[in-house]
């Protein structure tokens, strides 16, 4: 093997997935000008439209009529999801847009989305952005497992944040279920997503704490993978300082209800240029790059460049 073929199969590629449950709190638009601040860094980037049930990630870019998405892929059409990637006007930048004819795609049958996942790991890029749907069905929550650090979204409003923790829960029981292996571990953790379940586990301790009780070995494994599970949160349309620490009150809630670390990434303001942007089928970060938003989206992707450095 030459020193080419060496540090082209060590190099490490990062597929970020942001969620957050509800719809109508910027995910695309993150994703769309995350990549972008990503690409104007020099990385080769691949913004993934990952709603199969209602993509427009391809109008933020000022794509009308895609070319080809990934109906065709789903489809047949192309046997390689690289086929249906589409070059944008960013430098190192593709698309890949989503399925926007197929009637229930929003719910894929289980081996499809296997597939899916599967060539969407085998992209080659420094980063992927994977841009979900809204919900939090057993797709969207397996997207999000695709990276150990996914994104999720909030916007300071209460139904917002009842919809984060509700999406977090699910892809922490989602998580737990694929990992165990034994039946009646997995009949415990399918019986805690029920809230009202009779052996009154409430709390994801509770049940990592039932999952050893019945299978030491697998509730030590399981704690050691919820350990290393390290998603990754925005505050979207931030007005005041007071909703820009909102994050980090969300940071506590999770170390102390999850168990989890989660890394605050920073916010975005709100602001009127990013309402204009999407009007006009730009990315505000291309349209208004002086904006306030703009500012914001950059220092994230900093912040996300910084964490991989320290890997």
């Amino acid at each position: 093997m030459d020193v080419s073929e060496m540090s082209k199969e060590h190099k490490r590629r990062y597929i970020w997935a942001i969620g957050g449950g509800k719809g109508g709190i910027g995910k695309s638009v993150i994703a769309a000008n995350l990549s972008i601040a990503l690409s104007e860094r020099g990385k080769e980037v691949i913004a993934v439209d990952g709603d199969l049930g209602g993509a427009n990630l391809h109008n933020l870019f000022g794509i009308i009529y895609p070319p080809k998405t990934l109906d065709d892929f789903i489809r047949k059409e192309v046997t390689d999801i690289r086929d249906v990637l589409i070059d944008t006007e960013i430098p190192h930048l593709k698309l890949i847009s989503g399925a926007l004819d197929i009637v229930n795609m929003s719910n894929p049958k289980y081996m499809l989305q296997q597939r899916v996942i599967r060539h969407i790991r085998s992209l080659e890029a420094d980063y992927v952005i994977l841009d979900l749907g809204a919900g939090m069905s057993y797709p969207v929550l397996d997207f999000f497992l695709i990276s150990e650090q996914g994104i999720f979204v909030v916007t300071p409003e209460p139904t917002s944040l009842e919809n984060a923790y509700r999406f977090l829960r699910g892809v922490f029981f989602r998580k737990l279920r694929k990992l165990a292996n034994q039946d009646e571990v997995k009949k415990i953790i399918e019986l805690a997503m029920d809230r009202g379940n009779p052996q009154g586990i409430r709390t994801p301790f509770d049940l990592l704490e039932r999952v050893e009780e019945t299978d030491s070995q697998t509730g030590i494994f399981l704690k050691e993978q919820i350990r290393q599970f390290r998603p990754q949160l925005i505050v979207n349309q931030v007005r005041d300082h007071k909703q820009g620490q909102l994050g980090f009150s969300v940071q506590s809630v999770c170390r102390k209800y999850f168990g989890i670390e989660l890394d605050y990434l920073g916010f975005v303001s709100y602001d009127h240029n990013v309402y204009l942007s999407v009007q006009k089928r730009s990315p505000f970060i291309v349209t208004y790059p002086a904006s306030e938003a703009a500012r914001c989206i950059r220092d994230i992707a900093s912040h996300l460049l910084d964490g991989k450095r320290r890997d």
